[in-house]
């Protein structure tokens, strides 16, 4: 509601707006997700006696991530999401168009969910290297974080994208832009961030992750699972809670 993109989107928010700012405000303690979220919060409550404190979102870890794939073919970007605006669709549609150009063959973008963006891309024509997986259920997309290489989420707004919490818990790096407390998932090692709405720099991103092999691609996602295991499990974010219920 603090993040539309259109006139409609905020008119639409406004009351939602002003039942935050007056929740909050009156509020002993607001959770903050982190990242850009945390300064959005602490200027709607500036001035009242709430204070903004940072516990993320969390993750359900598997015992054992998948195995990182190691094979000669493409590097197998996968998308998980709905295909509307707001998400990047169009975004991700226009670096794989870019790429089946310039390094034909060698990216692949698995699509997995569905919108109404859906039509109109396959109306227009789908640019070669990306495939549609369509609506999945939690088998199939446990078997395509395990065959994806990275995880990439142009999105234009968000909270903290739970898809790159679960690539983290899989041990698979990602991209994804510079949004919402997206900044919070990334430590220099484990991903790339990216300006949203900013195609040029996706695919400079996608274009690092070709030129680094499966071992150190490997290692970036072993990174995130370091990080999610230590920040971002459930036993961590209760821990989190508990105290803050105890303060």
């Amino acid at each position: 509601m603090f993040q539309g993109l259109t006139i409609k989107d905020r008119l639409i928010g406004l009351p939602f707006r002003w039942a935050i700012k007056r929740i909050a405000r009156r509020a002993a303690m607001v959770v903050s997700l982190g990242g850009g979220l945390t300064s959005m919060l602490e200027r709607i409550t500036r001035g009242s006696g709430a204070r903004v404190v940072v516990i993320p979102n969390a993750v359900e870890l598997p015992s054992v991530p998948p195995i990182y794939p190691s094979n000669a073919g493409p590097l197998n970007l996968l998308f998980v999401g709905r295909f509307a605006f707001n998400k990047g669709i169009d975004v991700l549609i226009e670096t794989a168009k870019r790429l089946s150009d310039s390094h034909r063959g060698q990216v692949r973008f698995v699509l997995a969910g569905d919108g109404p963006e859906r039509a109109r891309m396959e109306r227009d024509g789908l640019p070669e290297g990306v495939t549609l997986a369509g609506k999945v259920n939690d088998e199939q997309l446990e078997r395509l974080y395990a065959e994806c290489h990275a995880l990439i989420l142009p999105t234009r707004f968000e909270g903290m994208p739970t898809v790159v919490l679960e690539a983290m818990a899989r041990s698979r790096p990602f991209i994804v832009s510079d949004v919402g407390a997206s900044a919070e998932l990334v430590n220099g090692r484990n991903g790339i961030l990216v300006p949203p709405g900013n195609e040029p720099r996706f695919r400079e991103a996608v274009l690092r992750l070709l030129a680094l092999d499966d071992a150190q691609r490997s290692a970036m996602g072993m990174e995130g699972r370091a990080l999610a295991e230590q920040r971002f499990s459930w036993a961590s974010i209760a821990r989190g809670f508990a105290s803050l219920s105890r303060e």
